[in-house]
């Protein structure tokens, strides 16, 4: 991998900018790549899908270990210097496009390694739930923030929607703490890695999934107000005022409840009910 020297001269040499917009912090500590690596424990029979390859801190040593690497950046210029560079490493093949279109199906059992562009964590993660049964396993490099968001408990101030979709698809781990100065250019939070491994079964019974999801979409789209508000003012339509009351009382809840208090299996109760009606 480059180092900060290193990846400074290569980008000016090709005179290439890295822009904030598409979150462009490079790797560049190979002691905590290699504590990754040896974490990872992949073999030649493992495909791995990498998200934000950027100049390919990790997919250099993600090659060295795994059979195949698909290496994914949105960057065209990005694209074609990671080609260049990796041109020897024939078990490597660089996809330039967005990560959120992902066809995952192809894929099937791929081990999923990234450090992700902090601007769009959200919708990866979402999108990395929704194709979760694709997946064999997850190791993201992401903001400190989110992945105490992922692992909140109720009622605290990190717990949200990440926290009850992440916890409802994954088994979530805290690999370890990832410096700011790990990067180049420095990021202005510290990262945490996470290890991510799909339920076997979900650790609560739901109905209709996309139905949970919407209604914790609601549930957390105005932190202040009511669960009940939240609900009947949702878009697309969920319930009136009356009935989100009505299905509060009916699973043990008061009516007066927010979202942040509920746990993983009221929500899922609550989904429950509202699927039911």
């Amino acid at each position: 991998m480059l180092t900060a020297s290193e990846l400074k001269t290569f980008l000016q040499l090709h005179n290439l900018r890295l822009t904030k917009r598409l979150g462009q912090h490079h790797l560049v500590d190979p002691r905590l790549v290699q504590r990754l690596m040896d974490r990872l424990r992949l073999s030649s029979s493992d495909t791995v899908v990498e998200i934000g390859a950027g100049l390919g801190a990790l997919t250099e040593p993600l090659a060295q270990h795994a059979g195949r690497v698909i290496a994914v950046d949105v960057d065209q210029t990005i694209c074609a210097l990671l080609r260049e560079r990796l041109a020897q490493q024939s078990n490597v093949m660089v996809v330039c496009g967005d990560i959120l279109e992902f066809p995952w199906n192809a894929y099937e059992g791929s081990v999923v390694v990234g450090a992700i562009p902090y601007h769009i964590t959200s919708p990866i993660l979402v999108s990395l739930c929704d194709s979760r049964r694709a997946i064999r396993e997850v190791w993201l490099i992401l903001q400190e923030e989110v992945a105490d968001r992922l692992t909140a408990k109720p009622g605290t101030k990190a717990y949200g929607r990440l926290s009850v979709l992440g916890q409802y698809c994954w088994d979530i781990d805290k690999v370890m703490a990832v410096p700011r100065r790990a990067f180049f250019p420095q990021p202005d939070v510290n990262s945490a890695c996470l290890h991510l491994r799909p339920h076997p079964r979900p650790p609560a019974a739901v109905v209709e999934e996309s139905l949970m999801f919407e209604v914790v979409k609601a549930a957390f789209a105005h932190r202040r107000k009511t669960l009940a508000n939240c609900l009947s003012a949702h878009e697309p339509k969920l319930t009136s005022r009356p009935q989100a009351e009505a299905l509060l009382r009916e699973v043990g809840l008061p009516v007066a409840v927010r979202g942040e208090q509920l746990s993983l299996a009221q929500f899922a109760a609550l989904a429950n009910a509202l699927s039911r009606r």
